[in-house]
């Protein structure tokens, strides 16, 4: 997914399932990550573009606040 994409966020859906795409607030700004959850009750995010945007992994959920499921996205290249 490129920088820039428009994507469409189902607010009604915030339930984490292991590699979806969710729209994320974190620190003041909007990201869209492929998540999956830890077994300790932490999450991993995943970039599409992880050469520039390595995997990072929180202990604790309540770090980033899930907005919703993303169910769409279009880009022009």
């Amino acid at each position: 997914m490129p920088d820039g994409s428009t994507v469409g966020v189902d607010t009604g859906n915030t339930t984490l399932i292991d590699g979806d795409i969710y729209a994320l607030g974190h620190h003041g700004c909007l990201r869209v990550k492929i998540v999956y959850t830890l077994p300790w009750g932490g999450i991993r995010l995943k970039s599409f573009n992880s050469s520039a945007w390595p995997d990072e992994s929180y202990d604790d959920i309540n770090e980033v606040t899930v907005l919703g499921r993303v169910f769409w996205y279009s880009a022009l290249i």
